[in-house]
Formats: structure tokens, C-alpha cells, sequence
């Protein structure tokens, strides 16, 4: 699968600058978790960052809705591979 370039990413009008930057970088990080690697923890400090700014599921979900329909990466995806997954890097190759 060949990822779209200058991928925009979904953020929400009530967020203020902080919380998208907090959002942009964990869209970059299920970027690289898909397309090169990243470090485990790294991938998880970027996600616990992304809940802070959109606490609610029902948030997370429409959210991950855009992100696939704009990138073709799956938020929901990523997380569950690096839940399963106990090594330092991480990277889930897309086909």
C-alpha cells in the first residue's frame, strides 16, 4: 500500500494549538509505526498524549474514521498491533 503524500490530519476546532500539536504528532507516530518503525514507548507516550486531547471513545472512533478515509492507516489498528506487541520497535507493515 503506498500512503498518500502531505496527508492531512483530522483536529477539531475546540482544540487550542497545544492539543494539536499533541494530536498531529500521534498521527505522525501511526505513520511511522506503519511505514518505517518506532520506539515502543515513544508510540505510546505519542497515544497517551492523543487521549488527553480527545478523551472521549466516541471521539477517538470518528476521529480514526477521518485519519483512515484521509490516510488509509487505521489509529484503532495501530494501537492494537503495539498492545500485542513487546518489542522495542515497532512496525506493522501494510500491504
Amino acid at each position: 500500500m503506498k500512503l498518500p503524500q502531505n496527508i492531512s490530519y483530522p483536529l477539531k476546532d475546540e482544540w487550542s494549538t497545544e492539543d494539536i500539536v499533541k494530536a498531529t504528532e500521534f498521527y505522525y507516530a501511526v505513520e511511522k509505526l506503519n511505514t518505517t518503525k518506532i520506539e515502543r514507548k515513544i508510540f505510546f507516550n505519542k497515544y497517551a498524549d492523543f487521549v488527553k486531547v480527545a478523551p472521549m471513545k466516541m471521539t477517538q472512533k470518528q476521529l480514526d474514521r477521518e485519519f483512515y478515509q484521509l490516510s488509509g492507516l487505521s489509529i484503532y489498528q495501530a494501537v492494537q498491533f503495539a498492545r500485542k506487541t513487546e518489542k522495542d520497535y515497532l512496525h506493522l507493515k501494510i500491504q
